[in-house]
């Protein structure tokens, strides 16, 4: 039942979302073709730059906090060492798998419910066991995880990235300005025929 229902609400969505688009599609094919001036000022109005140089100095700055990490250390570490400490008892000893098979029957078939629950549980039970002895380490000798955070800590730049995405890219831009009225009836045709089928399927 639950399944069905979302099936019938993705459908909806999706119905919707090319019906507006066809619409689009067909305003802006006509556009095109009728008064390709208009585009132009359009295009100028809505093509307004956003320089990624702002987001990059955000990005590519440092935020250390082992300072403050190592002057709570007893606190951090106890609160770590009881809560991998209650996720192993409860994954290990409390988790009612028929329960939970029970709980979440008719979502997905059994057998991957099942290796679900499995994967889950194993998973939960490695990132305790990890989340412990982290836990311990900064309880009792937060020095001996100096050395894996110095070796962890490789700072990466996103200059290079951020100096892609900051480059402008109008050939589209340019060749629908060079081509408009073909542009527009093949926009047109386009969302016509969308328009007919979308049409068909709900009928």
């Amino acid at each position: 039942m639950r399944t069905n229902l979302v099936n019938i609400i993705l459908w909806q969505s999706l119905a919707i979302f090319l019906l507006i688009g066809a619409l689009m599609g067909l305003i802006l094919g006509l556009l095109l073709i009728l008064k390709p001036h208009l585009i132009g000022h359009i295009n100028r109005v809505a093509s307004r730059w956003v320089s990624t140089s702002q987001l990059n100095q955000l990005l590519d700055r440092s935020v250390s906090i082992e300072q403050w990490l190592y002057q709570h250390h007893r606190p951090l570490g106890i609160f770590a060492s009881f809560g991998a400490c209650y996720i192993l008892v409860y994954f290990g000893l409390l988790f009612d798998k028929a329960a939970a098979m029970q709980y979440w029957a008719g979502s997905m078939p059994a057998i991957q419910l099942d290796i679900l629950l499995d994967a889950m549980v194993l998973v939960a039970l490695i990132g305790a066991v990890v989340a412990l002895l982290v836990g311990l380490f900064l309880w009792l000798r937060p020095s001996m995880l100096r050395g894996i955070e110095e070796s962890a800590n490789h700072w990466i730049s996103t200059d290079r990235t951020i100096r892609v995405l900051d480059i402008p890219h109008d050939e589209v831009e340019q060749f629908v300005a060079g081509h408009t009225r073909r542009v527009g009836w093949l926009l047109l045709l386009g969302s016509v025929s969308l328009l007919f089928i979308l049409l068909r399927w709900l009928m």
